[in-house]
C-alpha cells in the first residue's frame, strides 16, 4: 500500500520547490543571459548584487545580472548602429541619426532597471516580509505568556503570519530540525542579523529569549517589553519617515509635474521657430519624462520602513475571483470578467474619438476611453475585497474589547457559559457579539467544549468570521483554558492588551502619515489635472494665435514670406496632438501617483493600488476636462475678438 505523504511534508516540498526554482520572467532571462555570455561583476558589486539576491530568494548569480544587462544593450545597440550605418552610407531604408540616438536613450534607463532589479526586489521583499514582523513578535509574545518554549512560539507564528516571513519562519524551523544550526537561539541569532537595519525586532528577539531565564512576574514583564519595544518602533520609525518624506515631496511635485506640465506652453512658439516635430514633445513628455519620475519615485519609496501588514482575506469564502466582479441577476450570482469589459469600454469610447474630427473634443474623448475602461477594471477588481477587508478589521477591532469583557468575566469564578453571556450584555452593540452567540450555542446544544464551540471545523464559532487573527488566539485561549479557567482569563486579559496596544499604535502611525498623505491626495485628484487643463488651455489659444497670425501672413502675399515671418507658417502640432499629449502624461503620472501614494500608506499592497489609481484615473480625468472646458469658454472669445 502506497505511503500518503503527511501534510507538513506536502508544504515542505511546495516551498522547497518555489525557494528553488525561477519564478519570475526576469529570472529566466538572467539564466539565459547567463548561460549565453557568463560575464562576472567587480568584487564590490558582486556582493551588492549578491546580498540583494540571497535577501529576496531569487534565482539567479551576479553574473547573470551583468549578463542580461550587456545582452539587453547590445541586443539595441548593435542593430541601432547597423540602421543608421545603412541609411547614412548607402542610402537604405534605416534609421535616422536622431531617431537613432533616441533609440539608444532611451534603453539607458531599461538597462538601469535591468541592472538594479535585484537592488529593487530586494526592498520590496524586505517591506513584504518586514510588515509582519509585529506580527511574527505579537505571535510568539502570545504563545511564551502561556508556555515558556520558544521554538514552539516561532512555529506558532510561522503558522499564523502570512506571506514571505510565513516562509522565512518554516525554513527557520527546518534548519533547526535537519541541523543547519544546533539549537534555536544560534537559528534566531542568525535570523535577527538578516533583518540588521530592524533594531527593534533584535531587541525583541533578545528579551524574549531572555526571558526563558526568568520566571514568575519577571518573564511576563520581559514578554510585554519585547511588544513594547517592538510598537514604539513603529511609532519613532513613521516619525522619522515623515519628516525625510517632506522635501522628496515637494521635489516630485515640482520637478516631475507642475514644471514640466508648465513648461508645455512653450511648446507651440518653439515648435513655429525650430520647425519641432510633435513626435519629439511625445516622446519627452509620455515616454521619457515618466521613466524619470518612476525611477526617482522607487528612489522615495525605499525610504519606508515596514509597519503593518495586510489582513489576509484570501480563505475567505464571499472573495470573487480575481479580475472578477459578482453580479447577482434573478437571484443567480454571474461573474462579470472585468478584463474583457474594461477592453470594450476603451474601445469603443477611444473608437468614436478616432472617427470624428481631429480637434480637441475627439481628442478629449479619446482619452475618456483610455481613463474610464481602465478605471472601471481598477475599482471593480477591488472594491470587493477592500470591503472584505475592511469587514474584518472592524471585527478585530470590536475583538479585542470583546477578549478582554469575557477575560474580566472569567476572572471573577463565573463558570464559562456564565460569562459568555455576562460579556455578550456588556458588547451588545458590537457585530463580534455574535461570535460568544454561536459559541454560547455550540456549548448548550451539542454540549461542545469551550474549545470545540469555537474552533471545530464544521460548527465552530470562528468559521463565520475570516480573521487569521482571531482564529490564532481563539487556538491559545483554548489551551491556556486547558490548565484551569485563571489561566484562560489571564491570557485573554493580557491578549487584550496586547492589540489594543497593537491598535493604537497603528492609529498612532497613520495619524503621522496622514498629513503627507492628504497633500499627495490633493495633488493627484485636482491640482495636478488641474494645472493640466489650464495650461492645456493656455497652449491651445497660442496654436489658435499662432494659426491666424500664419493666415493674414498668407494673405499678404509675397510679404508673408520675408525674414522671421515665414517662421509663423512652421506650426508643426495641431490643438488634436497638444490635448492627446497632455492627456496621457496626466494618466502616466496618475498612476504613478498612485502607486506612490499607495505604498506610502499601506506599502506593497496591490489591492489598495488598484482601488487607488481606479478613483485617481476617473476624478483626475474628469478635473481636466472640466477645467479645460471651463478655460477654454472663459478666455477663448476674448482673446479671439482681441486678435481679429
Amino acid at each position: 500500500m502506497p505511503r500518503i505523504p503527511s501534510w507538513q511534508y506536502r508544504v515542505y516540498k511546495e516551498e522547497e520547490t518555489w525557494s528553488s526554482t525561477a519564478r519570475t520572467i526576469y529570472e529566466k532571462l538572467a539564466r539565459g543571459a547567463g548561460r549565453i555570455l557568463n560575464i562576472e561583476p567587480d568584487e564590490h558589486t558582486s556582493k551588492t548584487l549578491k546580498d540583494a539576491i540571497e535577501f529576496s530568494h531569487m534565482k539567479i548569480s551576479p553574473g547573470d545580472v551583468t549578463s542580461l544587462t550587456l545582452l539587453t544593450i547590445f541586443s539595441i545597440l548593435i542593430p541601432t548602429m547597423v540602421l543608421i550605418l545603412l541609411n547614412l552610407w548607402f542610402g537604405l531604408p534605416g534609421l535616422e541619426i536622431g531617431n537613432g540616438v533616441l533609440i539608444i536613450g532611451l534603453s539607458i534607463p531599461f538597462a538601469l532597471f535591468i541592472y538594479f532589479y535585484p537592488l529593487y526586489q530586494k526592498r520590496r521583499y524586505e517591506m513584504k516580509a518586514g510588515s509582519d514582523i509585529i506580527n511574527t513578535i505579537l505571535y510568539m509574545s502570545i504563545y511564551m505568556r502561556n508556555v515558556p518554549n520558544i521554538e514552539n512560539a516561532v512555529e506558532f507564528a510561522s503558522k499564523n503570519v502570512t506571506g514571505p516571513m510565513m516562509y522565512e519562519l518554516r525554513k527557520l524551523m527546518w534548519d533547526v530540525q535537519t541541523g543547519t544550526y544546533t539549537n534555536i537561539y544560534e537559528a534566531l541569532t542568525t535570523f535577527a542579523g538578516k533583518w540588521k537595519n530592524n533594531r527593534e525586532f533584535i531587541e525583541a528577539i533578545e528579551l524574549m529569549q531572555a526571558s526563558l531565564q526568568q520566571t514568575g512576574q519577571k518573564r511576563m514583564d520581559m514578554i510585554d517589553e519585547a511588544v513594547n519595544v517592538i510598537l514604539d518602533g513603529s511609532r519613532e520609525n513613521a516619525k522619522h519617515y515623515v519628516e525625510k518624506l517632506r522635501m522628496p515631496i515637494m521635489v516630485i511635485h515640482a520637478m516631475g509635474i507642475i514644471l514640466p506640465v508648465m513648461g508645455l506652453v512653450m511648446f507651440p512658439i518653439v515648435s513655429v521657430f525650430l520647425g519641432t516635430d510633435p513626435v519629439f514633445l511625445f516622446v519627452a513628455y509620455d515616454v521619457l519624462l515618466p521613466i524619470a519620475l518612476f525611477f526617482i519615485i522607487q528612489e522615495v519609496m525605499k525610504l519606508r520602513p515596514a509597519t503593518f501588514s495586510q489582513i489576509n482575506i484570501e480563505n475567505s469564502p464571499d472573495i470573487p475571483p480575481k479580475g472578477k466582479y459578482p453580479v447577482i441577476i434573478g437571484g443567480k450570482k454571474y461573474m462579470i470578467p472585468l478584463k474583457y469589459v474594461a477592453i470594450t469600454i476603451t474601445i469603443i469610447i477611444s473608437g468614436i474619438g478616432m472617427m470624428l474630427p481631429r480637434d480637441i473634443y475627439s481628442a478629449l474623448i479619446i482619452l475618456a476611453g483610455l481613463s474610464i475602461g481602465p478605471g472601471i477594471y481598477f475599482i471593480l477588481s477591488s472594491a470587493p475585497r477592500l470591503d472584505i477587508r475592511q469587514k474584518v478589521r472592524n471585527i478585530e477591532l470590536e475583538f479585542t474589547e470583546a477578549l478582554f469583557q469575557l477575560g474580566n468575566r472569567i476572572s471573577t469564578g463565573a463558570p464559562i457559559e456564565i460569562a459568555l453571556e455576562g460579556s455578550m450584555r456588556r458588547i451588545r452593540n458590537l457585530k463580534i457579539r455574535s461570535l460568544f452567540q454561536r459559541a454560547l450555542e455550540n456549548m448548550r446544544n451539542f454540549g461542545m467544549t469551550f474549545q470545540t464551540a469555537f474552533l471545530d471545523e464544521k460548527r465552530g464559532a470562528v468559521i463565520f468570521y475570516p480573521s487569521e487573527l482571531v482564529r490564532s488566539i481563539m487556538k491559545i485561549v483554548s489551551e491556556s483554558g486547558k490548565k484551569g479557567v485563571n489561566s484562560a482569563s489571564i491570557a485573554m486579559m493580557s491578549i487584550s492588551r496586547y492589540l489594543k496596544g497593537l491598535h493604537q499604535t497603528q492609529e498612532e502611525v497613520d495619524e503621522k502619515l496622514g498629513e503627507v498623505i492628504s497633500s499627495l491626495q490633493f495633488q493627484a485628484y485636482f491640482l495636478s489635472p488641474m494645472i493640466s487643463g489650464i495650461i492645456s488651455t493656455l497652449a491651445i489659444i497660442i496654436i489658435e494665435i499662432l494659426s491666424m497670425i500664419s493666415a493674414k501672413l498668407t494673405s499678404l502675399g509675397g510679404m508673408g514670406s520675408m525674414g522671421f515671418l515665414s517662421s509663423f507658417s512652421n506650426l508643426r502640432i495641431s490643438e488634436f496632438e497638444f490635448v492627446l499629449i497632455v492627456g496621457i502624461y496626466l494618466i502616466e503620472t496618475s498612476l504613478i501617483l498612485a502607486r506612490f501614494l499607495n505604498w506610502i500608506e499601506n506599502g506593497d499592497d496591490p489591492i489598495g493600488f488598484q482601488y487607488r489609481a481606479g478613483a485617481i484615473l476617473l476624478v483626475g480625468f474628469f478635473v481636466f476636462v472640466i477645467t479645460l472646458l471651463i478655460t477654454l469658454a472663459l478666455f477663448e472669445p476674448m482673446i479671439k475678438s482681441t486678435v481679429l
